[in-house]
């Protein structure tokens, strides 16, 4: 227990004990953060629908400490390959792989890799903005609770393909996460 209410002459009065910290002061201290990367996309022709295009991409120091905690809250991708195509934004806590092919563009099946515990969250881009020749892909107001295993800072991330079949070159995304951290 943090607080201590003490009633006085009718009239609730709350302190916090000495080294707590209220509320609005344990908010104003929480970091707000992009993180840019440009993960390594599969670049072997077309994905097919349900493909993998990035997958154990690390985000690291993601989290201010090692079992840190965020919430994630805005997912941006520049898409120089000019696609605007809907994926899906995987989060997770360690390296697996979504499939069995490392480089990802093939589906995920029964038979393929990741450990499901270790999914933190899925985000799901399907809006763009047409930049001509290039186009910006954002999901916002996300809310979505993450944390960090005890013994690392890093988070991971993939990508999965949920449109047509589409062709990206090798370096054709990069993506911007926003979120809080503790």
């Amino acid at each position: 227990m943090s607080e201590l209410t003490i009633t006085h002459a009718g009239t609730a009065v709350t302190q916090l004990r000495p080294g707590m910290a209220s509320d609005n002061e344990r908010l104003n201290q929480m970091k707000t953060k992009v993180f840019t990367v440009t993960p390594v996309t599969y670049a072997g022709g077309a994905a097919a629908t349900g493909a993998v295009l990035f997958q154990a991409d690390e985000l690291a120091n993601f989290m201010s400490e090692k079992g840190g905690t965020a919430i994630i809250q805005s997912v941006g991708i520049l898409d120089d390959d000019f696609n605007q195509a809907a994926m899906d934004i995987v989060f997770m806590d360690t390296d697996g792989l979504l499939d069995a092919t490392v480089g990802g563009g093939s589906a995920i099946d029964a038979a393929d890799g990741v450990i499901a515990d270790s999914v933190l969250g899925v985000a799901t881009v399907t809006k763009y903005f047409n930049g001509i020749a290039w186009a910006f892909g954002y999901k916002s107001n996300i809310g979505l609770a993450i944390k960090a295993v005890d013994t690392t800072r890093s988070i991971w991330v993939a990508g999965v393909l949920r449109d047509v079949a589409k062709t990206y070159t090798a370096a054709g995304l990069r993506l911007k996460i926003g979120y809080i951290r503790d």
